[in-house]
């Protein structure tokens, strides 16, 4: 296999021409050619920093920053990583140019065969104006979060009727929660370069809809599990508890749909000291039970 390795001119006695090599006096620097042998695999490159692509050559699309080459030019499809510090001014280094104009980078120029690189003086930077800001870097890490559900219980009682139906008991505190394992706080980040932003998202309410002619009611925190040790009567320690006035008696199948939900606030920080909020996201369940007259229901 043969590899072109294209050596910028800014440091000539950094690479004396051994077989293969030639240095071309109009373009000022040197055009290795390396030969591998048979069954011999060129070493990895360095690894592309992650994030939309952005930028092209030729028709082939490329991140626009890679971690370890700089950012990409579009004019000439190569990385270009500012050397720092910079090295003593020279002028054959400087391409002719005075001290004070322009920098030096390192390049490397991804090909289908290997990878050219050397030394280049460039008068501006191939950063490109920002493609991408923190704030849409944190729309997209939002979007990559699935926030759990809640996880309504069996019933809220616990108990079921002699036909099988969940029920709970009219005047009676009903209980509501959720597992903890879906009321937990979730991150997400995103960046391309040196952007970035970073998502927090954190449960801040468990709400229950009755599902009759009653209003939402809400506690903070995932609730308790009703146990019968607490008693029929007791009101959840977390205030996550709803009292029926009516049975469903004449409901459809007697038996009612009430909704469960988890309120999720996320906010984000970015680069530059940036940073905001998003509107809450409520994410719901449902459960179908009765509601039973407390004479109809026999208490063992």
């Amino acid at each position: 296999m043969v590899v072109s390795v294209v050596i910028s001119a800014t440091a000539v006695t950094a690479a004396p021409p051994g077989d293969g090599c030639r240095y071309d006096s109009a373009l000022r620097q040197w055009d290795c050619h390396v030969v591998n042998s048979p069954g011999q695999s060129p070493q990895p490159g360095p690894k592309l920093s992650t994030g939309p692509v952005l930028c092209s050559w030729q028709g082939r699309a490329h991140p626009c920053h890679a971690d370890l080459m700089g950012w990409f030019d579009n004019q000439d499809g190569c990385y270009y990583l500012l050397m720092t510090p910079q090295p003593a001014y020279d002028l054959t280094l400087w391409e002719g140019h005075p001290n004070g104009q322009g920098t030096i980078y390192q390049f490397m120029c991804p090909t289908g065969t290997g990878t050219a690189g050397g030394w280049r003086w460039r008068a501006t930077s191939p950063q490109p104006a920002a493609t991408v800001t923190p704030a849409q870097l944190a729309q997209q890490a939002f979007a990559t979060l699935t926030l759990p559900k809640p996880v309504p219980p069996s019933s809220p009682s616990g108990a079921r009727l002699p036909d099988g139906r969940p029920y709970t008991v009219v005047q009676v505190p009903t209980w509501f929660w959720t597992t903890p394992a879906s009321y937990q706080a979730k991150t997400a980040r995103a960046a391309v370069g040196p952007v970035w932003a970073q998502v927090t998202v954190t449960p801040v309410a468990l709400t229950f809809d009755p599902g009759d002619t009653g209003s939402t009611v809400s506690c903070a925190g995932p609730g308790k599990v009703w146990t019968p040790q607490a008693g029929q009567w007791a009101h959840s320690p977390d205030g996550c508890d709803y009292a029926y006035p009516q049975s469903t008696y004449g409901y459809p199948g007697g038996q009612l749909t009430a909704t469960y939900g988890i309120v999720w606030r996320a906010s984000w920080t970015g680069s530059g000291g940036t940073g905001g909020n998003f509107p809450d996201v409520t994410t719901t369940a449902t459960s179908r039970f009765a509601v039973a007259e407390a004479q109809a229901v026999i208490v063992k």
